[in-house]
């Protein structure tokens, strides 16, 4: 599992320098995007595409056209993406049963010599109470914080090849799963899985969103009053591992394996315990003595968990307002799991955006313009645009 780490990390600097690469090189190009629209791998004529333009001013729909027999379509573009100038980005969607496929961000001159491939998915309904999905991955990293400890809970789901799982009607689920009892505020982002379409009932996640073929990430982050924790694993787990940030005092391990530590940054020692292969069980671990300390940054572990735009399908839902992608930042808080309405909270009131988070922060507007756009409700459309103006000012201050 710590190769999957480390390739991630290693992807994340690539992806970094290969950025750098192209902000100095003056590459000639055509404003021009041509594209391939495919459904299960073969191309889907007549699909109406729409093509977006955002920067850190403005965002919104330029032109529409429908796909050739053949799945091709072809867009001008009114300039060349300068990623060192104006920092335009453009991307294309496809509406498919309901369902708003994205595909990736053009930032630079040189993606407009590849073929822009959309690909889009029938639809299957999830059953009332959620789709029986796997756990692909699960990461627990575990840090001290103040007179408590910290959890980051990363849960990727392998979702099977072939249809995109949507809810059976608005307000449904696509997705349930169950959490420890008794654990603080939870706050969601940085993964996959949108904000907007996460809740909580008791002990219990549940998502709302569509859910298209592949690994989809859901990141949770809640608190503990101490290091003792059962932690449940309902339905089939691949792969789990649990990160505990040194010093750690000594600690009692159930349905878990200790292995080597790992060093994710200079002078940051991760303690680890991993298991295998899990069917409908659960871990447990219990210290007796509490440590202070500080939480990894979030950024780091951003970086760990591959959390980017790079190869990861941006989608939406028409049909279903509160099921559709959220703001950047955006947090829901449960209020300890008592089954209270979560609440939208900004995690990064006033600090920076890197880059990757400013490409993240132009197609949210974006996703947003489309809310707006279809919205009816008066008061709903005030709150989206509202969540679209304070988008605007973080990419103003980044």
């Amino acid at each position: 599992m710590m190769r999957r780490l480390c390739a991630i990390f290693g992807l994340a600097a690539a992806t970094t320098l290969a950025g750098a690469v192209t902000l100095d090189a003056q590459v000639e190009a055509d404003p021009v995007l041509s594209g391939l629209v495919v459904r299960n791998g073969a191309p889907l004529g007549g699909a109406q595409v729409v093509l977006h333009r955002v920067d850190a001013v403005d965002a919104g729909a330029l032109d529409t056209l429908a796909a050739d027999p053949d799945g091709t379509f072809r867009f001008g573009l009114p300039t060349v993406p300068d990623p060192g100038g104006r920092g335009e980005i453009y991307f294309a969607s496809v509406d498919h049963q309901g369902v708003l496929y994205f595909g990736p961000p053009v930032a630079t001159a040189m993606e407009l010599d590849s073929i822009y491939r959309i690909e889009v998915f029938d639809t299957l309904t999830a059953p009332v109470g959620g789709a029986d999905l796997a756990v692909a991955v699960r990461y627990l990293l575990i840090e001290p914080f103040e007179a408590g400890w910290t959890v980051t809970d990363l849960i990727e789901l392998d979702v099977p090849q072939g249809r995109t799982i949507v809810p059976a009607d608005s307000g449904g689920a696509t997705w349930r799963y169950r959490l420890p009892s008794g654990i603080g505020e939870i706050q969601v982002g940085g993964g996959d899985i949108a904000p907007v379409s996460t809740s909580f009932v008791g002990d219990t996640v549940s998502v709302s969103m569509p859910l298209t073929p592949g690994p989809s990430q859901l990141v949770l982050r809640y608190a503990i009053d101490s290091l003792a924790l059962e932690v449940p694993l309902p339905g089939e787990t691949g792969e789990l591992e649990v990160l505990v940030r040194e010093p750690v005092p000594n600690m009692e391990v159930t349905g878990l394996v200790a292995v080597e530590p790992v060093e994710l940054e200079p002078g940051v020692v991760y303690r680890r315990y991993a298991a295998a292969a899990l069917s409908d069980s659960a871990i447990s671990f219990r210290a007796t003595e509490t440590l202070g300390g500080g939480g990894i940054p979030v950024e780091l572990l951003m970086v760990l968990i591959g959390f980017g735009l790079a190869g990861v399908g941006i989608w939406a839902v028409r049909r279903s307002p509160a099921a559709v992608t959220p703001g950047a930042g955006t947090t829901l808080v449960s209020g300890r799991a008592d089954g209270s309405a979560p609440t939208s909270v900004s995690d990064d009131p006033g600090g920076s955006v890197d880059p990757d988070a400013r490409q993240r922060l132009l197609l949210d507007i974006a996703r947003l313009d489309e809310r707006v756009e279809g919205e009816d409700d008066p008061v709903e459309r005030e709150r989206l645009q509202a969540e679209r103006d304070e988008l605007i000012a973080r990419l103003e201050r980044a």
